[in-house]
């Protein structure tokens, strides 16, 4: 392919704030993109890259051509948060005006573009040009290749065909069709696809946060989003067939699960200056007592529940976090009602953050197959052993501690913190 460079957008957030703030912001995504390709291909691809920032943009430029993997620079950098789109251009100086109209009208053809499609020109730190002339002259220019049916001497169906499905692994955002062209003081980026990117905040803008991950789809989803927002998580398995620190009674599905739904999510925390911290929780026994006194009350999973955030709180005090993230939403299970969740809330002395609160189930799903999860929830698991049959819906607090109080809930956390597992 032609492309010789790749054009960033900036999530619009950035433009709200202070100038301070933004260039502090900006700052952040630049250093996250240079560590997140310095992981995949060290400073060799470093060394032949060069990167323009203005106001809402960056580009990155190839010096050649044939250094040029663009593919490579979209896998990375279209999955990074912070960034709104990405799009693979064509990099020219804009004093060959011949060049800039011969290959955007190359590209509009090759990639299916009507001919009366809206061309979109921006130039920024160029207010002499002449931009309805330029796009007069590109449809034209587009109209005879279209009539010498692709008879053209200068048109190369191998350099100007089609590029690749675009992969953002794990990402898998839409790609947009359009002939867009930035012109930046003297230099013209032509581009005919536009790739969704994650958009948000760069990650370490925030201050950490403990993620609970199940392998499910609800809880990945939501420690998803928080990551967007800047926070670099602190990842938290709780594992019911394990009663002590590498021990399971049986293969443990629940934490291979969680685990392969992690594995998505730390793809996204490439590039962020510190790395995120992954424990495995060992409960079994106390998913036992919490079986054998809450049950019948139907209050398993409130028990259950309490006790996962008081081991998020425990993990959160020694990372200095400030919440904990799960994901619960409001009314889609009984333990998730108003009332329900109150008791859980009230549990803790940090908050408790919910960002699919009021999701339903296809925006949750549809979230999962952008993000790369979906297919992890397919796979099949033993349901939890805990799920009474008639859970209630407006739990009793003073029940619930009470039962708490018997089984020396406080004796467990301890026993639970002390035998986790820190993977990295």
């Amino acid at each position: 392919m032609i492309y010789n460079s790749i054009l960033i957008r900036y999530t619009g957030e950035f433009g709200v704030k202070s100038f301070q703030t933004q260039e502090y912001i900006e700052d952040l995504l630049h250093s996250n993109i240079k560590r997140a390709l310095n992981t995949r291909r060290g400073r060799d691809l470093l060394s032949r890259l060069t990167f323009v920032s203005r106001q809402g943009r960056l580009y990155i430029n190839c010096a050649k051509e044939q250094d040029a993997d663009v593919n490579l620079l979209i896998s990375v950098v279209g999955r990074v948060f912070g960034i709104s789109s990405v799009s693979p251009c064509f990099r020219t100086s804009l004093r060959d005006k011949t060049a800039v109209v011969s290959v955007a009208a190359k590209l509009m053809v090759s990639h299916d573009i009507s001919q009366g499609s809206k061309i979109s020109v921006r130039a920024i730190k160029n207010p002499n040009l002449d931009i309805p002339s330029l796009k007069k002259d590109i449809t034209n220019f587009g109209k005879k290749i279209v009539q010498k049916n692709d008879s053209d001497k200068g048109f190369s169906k191998r350099r100007f065909k089609k590029g690749p499905r675009w992969k953002t692994t794990p990402w898998n955002g839409p790609i947009e069709r359009m002939l867009e062209i930035e012109i930046y003081e003297d230099q013209a980026f032509i581009s005919v696809e536009r790739i969704k990117s994650p958009g948000g905040f760069p990650l370490g803008l925030e201050d950490q946060l403990v993620a609970l991950v199940s392998g499910g789809l609800d809880s990945p989803v939501a420690a998803w989003m928080a990551m967007r927002r800047g926070a670099i998580p602190i990842f938290v398995v709780m594992d019911p067939h394990a009663h002590k620190k590498g021990s399971m009674t049986s293969a443990s599905s629940v934490r291979e699960k969680a685990l392969k739904n992690i594995e998505v999510l730390v793809e996204y925390t490439k590039g962020a200056a510190e790395a995120p911290t992954v424990y495995v929780v060992p409960y079994g026994s106390v998913l036992d007592a919490f079986i054998k006194h809450g049950a019948k009350r139907g209050i398993t999973c409130l028990l259950c529940k309490r006790f996962m955030y008081r081991v998020a709180e425990h993990i959160s005090f020694i990372h200095d976090g400030q919440g904990i993230v799960t994901g619960e939403i409001l009314g889609e299970q009984a333990s998730q009602t108003a009332k329900n969740l109150n008791i859980l809330d009230g549990v803790v002395m940090i908050p408790v953050h919910r960002p699919l609160f009021g999701f339903d189930k296809d925006e949750v799903v549809g979230m999962a197959s952008r993000i790369g999860t979906r297919t992890i929830a397919d796979i099949g698991s033993d349901p939890c052993k805990g799920a009474p049959n008639h859970p209630t819906i407006r739990g009793d607090l003073i029940e619930v501690e009470k039962v708490e109080e018997k089984i020396d809930i406080k004796k467990y956390v301890e026993q639970c913190v002390s035998r986790m597992e820190k993977l990295y």
